[in-house]
């Protein structure tokens, strides 16, 4: 890790080790963040690595294809990500597990920030109205709250070009996937790190197909350790064999889990 790196890390491990996450110590952060990005000197070792190939265990394994693995606090306390906008890719609307920072270090970046009219209820469903829009250039910066108090969409609008942010979230309050929304068809998805979505489709794929070894399948899925996992394999299994899949996702509901509140709405719904 270069210097300029090391010690901008550092003190942000200061802070976050001191500090609460309270206005005043995100207003901070946010001003680091800015000045620090609009030195890009300090990309040349990551870049360099990944443009070589040699990233062997910095990448962090999320849903972002465009994503590069700048920074990890090894007690994760916070992580610092660079994220690549090609021009002429849209990217789906979204929320995030934690609250974050984010600031532009090159080209130019537009965000679109979006408020959720539906109470979130209903599995799947969510009708979205936009709140804010934006271009931020480089040094300036946007926060973004965890949930869904932080919907947003981040696009690159330099045609000549990519262009580039850098991230910082705080300690996630939900792990394992984020929430991508489609406004024309008022609903909201899952999407998780590429070796989990694997098994995130079979699971559906059994749901949809609906016989007796499928069943059997989904039952056994609904045991697994992950509670996003037991979720959809609970929700597959419903279509199914709905008076078993209440009983069990039931039981869910009344556990501390990261999808406990998940269980209740899908609960609710099949009644």
């Amino acid at each position: 890790m270069g210097k300029l790196l090391e010690t901008f890390c550092g003190e942000l491990r200061c802070l976050f080790e001191t500090s609460s996450v309270s206005e005043e110590a995100i207003a901070q952060v946010r001003q680091l963040l800015g000045r620090f990005a609009v030195k890009p000197v300090f990309l040349r070792d990551v870049l360099s690595r990944q443009a070589a190939g040699d990233n062997v265990g910095s990448v962090m394994y999320t849903p972002d294809t465009n994503e590069v693995t700048v920074f990890r606090d090894p007690d994760g306390l916070f992580s610092l990500r660079l994220y690549v906008w090609d021009p002429a890719v849209s990217y789906p609307i979204h929320s995030h597990g934690s609250w974050g920072i984010v600031s532009c270090v090159a080209g130019a970046i537009q965000e679109r920030k979006f408020q959720r009219l539906d109470d979130g209820a209903r599995p799947g469903y969510a009708r979205l109205k936009e709140s804010a829009r934006s271009v931020l250039k480089p040094g300036e910066t946007t926060t973004i709250l965890p949930l869904d108090q932080g919907i947003h969409q981040m696009d690159g609008v330099v045609q000549e070009h990519a262009s580039v942010s850098l991230h910082l979230y705080g300690k996630p309050v939900r792990r394992g996937f984020l929430e991508f929304f489609n406004p024309h068809k008022d609903s909201v998805y899952r999407v998780t790190y590429p070796g989990l979505n694997n098994r995130l489709y079979a699971l559906q794929a059994l749901g949809a197909i609906r016989e007796d070894w499928t069943a059997e399948i989904l039952e056994q899925a609904a045991g697994d350790k992950s509670p996003l996992i037991r979720y959809e394999a609970l929700k597959a299994l419903a279509g199914a064999q709905k008076e078993k899949a209440m009983e069990m996702i039931e039981k869910e509901a009344s556990k501390e889990n990261s999808l406990r509140e998940s269980f209740k709405s899908l609960l609710d719904s099949w009644k």
